[in-house]
């Protein structure tokens, strides 16, 4: 039986790339291993692909997932999987989020790690296999290492991830720097989009003491055409069924970010330290995984 290996819904670089790079290093291993996107992916990760000439995965039909063994990569929540996935197999989870609400019926193979990147654990398995990484892999796991850690400006990012970069920026022959600048340009862009896409383009749900929390991320080098649609994004995430939502509106410069919010006033100041009002400045808030979901999750406990 083939395995279907996928991310999470709305896929990033890191939920893409770690799915086309492990399912190669599984065929490598003598597997019959098949790269899916759950969701047509975002920007920056089609700029990936295309740089480093590899073709996009199929979208994952949800009709075919039952009774498949499946890997999941760079996910392990219930909300942000495959639909259907309680009548699938899942084998194994290589990730490196926080551990989720996903259950299976019996033991499998799981590497978390506290790293910036699913793709540094892909790459380090690569390593204790002895595959070789080629030009074109390489790409994709440097991509997404530099875009999870901002090029280590990120709070999550770890010695391991540098390490990587290093090594991978040799075989993929790019300057780390100004690739992963470029990138970011090419995936920050915002034209076109309209403010739902906008929100749902790197969104979330999480379960913080039994209330229903979605937070979204933007990052982008364009700030003023966000927060000069303030109004906009407020009215939106207003009329969601959430009981709370965030928006948090990356700045990679400024290594901060800009907080639109539906919820209360006293849990975004006891959570970020801030005079609470919409488009905030959060200074030095920059990851979801790290800093956001951690801090919300004890405010909205504590409050």
């Amino acid at each position: 039986m083939s395995l279907f290996v996928f991310g999470h819904k709305s896929p990033d670089t890191d939920s893409v790339c770690s799915a086309i790079s492990l399912a190669y290093l599984k065929n490598k291993l003598g597997m019959d291993a098949k790269a899916y996107a759950l969701e047509e992916p975002r920007k920056e990760a089609k700029f990936v692909l295309d740089y480093f000439k590899v073709e996009l995965p199929e979208i994952l039909d949800p009709s075919k997932i039952k009774g498949q063994d499946v890997v999941l990569v760079d996910h392990n929540e219930i909300a942000q999987t495959a639909d259907g996935i309680e009548e699938a197999n899942i084998v194994e989870i290589v990730d490196h989020h926080k551990i989720g609400n996903l259950s299976t019926d019996i033991p499998i193979s799981v590497r978390i790690m506290p790293v910036g990147c699913t793709c540094t654990i892909i790459y380090n398995l690569f390593k204790e296999n002895n595959i070789e990484v080629p030009y074109e892999i390489a790409g994709l796991l440097i991509s997404a290492i530099l875009s999870d850690t901002l090029i280590f400006k990120s709070p999550t990012t770890t010695e391991l991830d540098k390490k990587a970069v290093y090594e991978l920026a040799e075989i993929a022959k790019v300057d780390y720097e100004s690739y992963g600048m470029e990138m970011f340009k090419a995936g920050t862009s915002l034209d076109g989009f309209s403010i739902e896409e906008i929100v749902n383009m790197d969104f979330k749900e999480f379960n913080m003491s039994g209330k229903r929390v979605g937070i979204g991320q933007v990052m982008t080098l364009d700030i003023d055409s966000i927060l000069s649609k303030e109004d906009d994004f407020l009215s939106y995430i207003n009329e969601t069924e959430f009981d709370m939502v965030v928006l948090a509106i990356t700045d990679i410069i400024k290594e901060g970010s800009y907080l639109i919010y539906k919820g209360e006033d006293k849990v975004i100041s006891q959570a970020f330290n801030v005079n609470a009002a919409q488009g905030v400045f959060a200074e030095g808030i920059v990851s979801r995984k790290k800093q956001l979901v951690p801090k919300l999750t004890d405010a909205v406990k504590n409050i």
